[in-house]
């Protein structure tokens, strides 16, 4: 699954720096990121992922299903972080617009880039052989500890993570979530609340901004800096932190495999043991995994397939959307209002991660005519109804806040209408802007949204569908053709756009839907098929279109008669 690479012969590495490790170093202390490992200082580097899968893949259950640590990360977009084209191109773009902002990119797309000191240059200096390309890795999480000497770690921001050393001619200790790990022939192991812990997510995914502070709509400094992801701190402000079991990041996004108990290596006599987790680390971006498949291919082609798969099947789940009191019957040609009520079922703000370009909205149809939330063009139709959930940065020009479509250039919250978690107790840094969410339970914010919709009825009589549904992207037209455009230095910009053209154009994904039908009464008698649908793919003037159906032999009947009147 992965091509293995050559083995690290022993641990005796020196301590000094190389002259990237230096650069490094300098850009990474200088962007605000002092706390954590540093490059260069590691006796013993993180290993590449191939050296784990030696051990840790290759087995599966007794039916078959493929689940082993090894196997289920090689597809993730976890593991494929550092080769992501959609974070490569962004990169670009923020390197050339903010000179060494990529090493702190690196600190969590390539931990082992960035403390061996080859996370500069645009990503240019990292070694595939050595593991820099296997993104967030076996090492990245089973090397974290939280440092007896330092009481304010861990650090829940920019990656700023303490990984465990080698001693003196030994081998780093590998932590595993067992209070009775496996002796393992290769490391040391020991067993670690820290792996159970959200918190050992929480060091990547809270991201602030290494350069810009938040500023205020009319430019007032706040001091704090911008906020480019806060997906742990929406977790540790929901209710799913404060239950007396918490439902941390590991439980849905690494669910136990069930059945009997498994070993998690193939290490003969290895003990088996009831509730292992998988590694798929699934998230929202659904697409991103059909492009790493069109970026690499023949790679792991069933694999990403499967991911992609796994990856849908978790999102269906995330949100339910309801029909309030739906309407039953209206006259034909009138006004019906539809109420919706979308409910997050996540920890998280619905949706969270990468913040730029993601978005979840409703979509209200009535036959085959969509009266909001509309896909047109490769876009979203803002209609005067559109309800979308999502994140907007923006940044001050001309004294006023516009849309930014640039990371290192975001300073202000121009809107944040994404749905809280249960029980959210939001701060300054994770309250919505331009939405109120007030209303929850016990003071806390609304996990669900009520949107209502103006639909008008045809004129044709009958029943007519109603159906509303959750649509789901993880990117736009206007983000990648923005980025592309903006690439002056390499060519990750043009290959993302070619990537994205060849993936179905980031089409927008069904998270849910529901439907129910209205009866038309008092209008032009429905044709012989008892419906008023129209044509399939009419998305115009359906109402029009229908009407003329049903007319045009009225009309043509009626003529006839005023010529044998007359």
């Amino acid at each position: 699954m992965i091509t293995p690479v050559m083995r690290l012969s022993g641990f005796r590495f020196s301590r000094s720096l190389s002259t990237a490790a230096v650069f490094s170093l300098l850009s990474a202390t200088a962007l605000g990121q002092p706390h954590g490992t540093q490059p260069g200082t590691l006796r013993a580097p993180l290993e590449p992922a191939a050296r784990c899968t030696e051990c840790h893949a290759g087995d599966t259950t007794p039916a078959g299903q493929t689940y082993m640590a090894g196997d289920t990360w090689g597809p993730s977009m976890m593991a494929n972080a550092a080769r992501d084209p959609l974070f490569l191109a962004t990169l670009t773009v923020a390197e050339q617009q903010t000179p060494n902002v990529g090493a702190v990119c690196f600190r969590c797309h390539s931990p082992g880039g960035f403390t061996s000191g080859r996370a500069v240059n645009f990503g240019a200096g990292l070694n595939a052989v050595l593991g820099d390309n296997d993104g967030v890795h076996c090492d990245t999480c089973h090397r974290s500890i939280v440092p007896a000497d330092d009481a304010n770690a861990p650090y829940l921001s920019n990656a700023q993570l303490t990984f465990s050393d080698a001693p003196v001619d030994g081998l780093p200790t590998r932590f595993g979530p067992r209070n009775d790990p496996a002796v393992s022939p290769r490391h040391p192991s020991l067993g670690s609340t820290f792996l159970r812990d959200a918190r050992l997510c929480g060091q990547c995914h809270n991201v602030d901004h290494p350069t810009q502070t938040r500023l205020t709509a009319d430019g007032q400094d706040t001091g704090v800096l911008f906020p480019l992801q806060s997906t742990y701190s929406e977790w540790a402000q929901s209710d799913f932190a404060r239950r007396t079991d918490p439902q941390t990041c590991q439980t849905c996004h690494m669910p136990e495999v069930g059945g009997d108990p498994l070993p998690s290596t193939r290490i003969p006599n290895a003990p088996t043991r009831p509730g292992q987790r998988r590694h798929d680390l699934l998230g929202g971006n659904e697409w991103g995994l059909a492009l790493l498949r069109a970026a690499f291919p023949g790679d792991l082609d069933a694999e990403f397939d499967d991911a992609r798969m796994r990856t849908q099947a978790s999102l269906r789940t995330a949100a339910t959307v309801a029909l309030i009191d739906p309407p039953t019957t209206g006259a034909a040609g009138s006004t019906v209002r539809v109420r919706v009520r979308v409910t997050n079922n996540t920890g998280h703000k619905l949706p969270t991660g990468y913040e730029d370009a993601r978005a979840i909205w409703v979509q209200v149809q009535i036959g085959a005519r969509v009266v909001s939330g509309a896909f047109v063009d490769d876009e979203l139709v803002r209609d005067a109804q559109a309800r979308v959930y999502e994140f907007e940065p923006g940044h001050i020009e001309g004294g006023h806040a516009v849309h930014s479509d640039f990371v290192a250039l975001h300073s202000v919250v121009l809107g944040d209408t994404r749905i809280p978690p249960m029980g959210m107790r939001a701060d300054a840094r994770t309250a919505p802007v331009g939405r109120d969410y007030a209303g929850g339970e016990n003071g806390s914010l609304r996990h669900w949204d009520d949107a209502s919709f103006d639909v008008q009825l045809p004129a044709v009589a009958g029943d007519v569908p109603v159906t509303v549904r959750l649509m789901y992207r993880a990117t736009t037209k206007h983000y990648v053709e923005t980025i592309a455009a903006a690439n002056t230095t390499d060519n990750r910009g043009r290959e993302l756009l070619r990537l994205y053209n060849a993936t179905n154009r980031a089409a927008p994904f069904e998270m849910t839907a529901v439907t129910t039908t209205v009866r038309v009464t008092g209008g032009i008698p429905a044709t012989d098929s008892g419906t008023c649908s129209a044509r399939p793919g009419a998305t115009g003037a359906w109402g029009a279109w229908g009407i003329g159906l049903v007319m045009v032999p009225w009309a043509l009947r009626r003529r006839r008669r005023a010529k044998q009147a007359g």
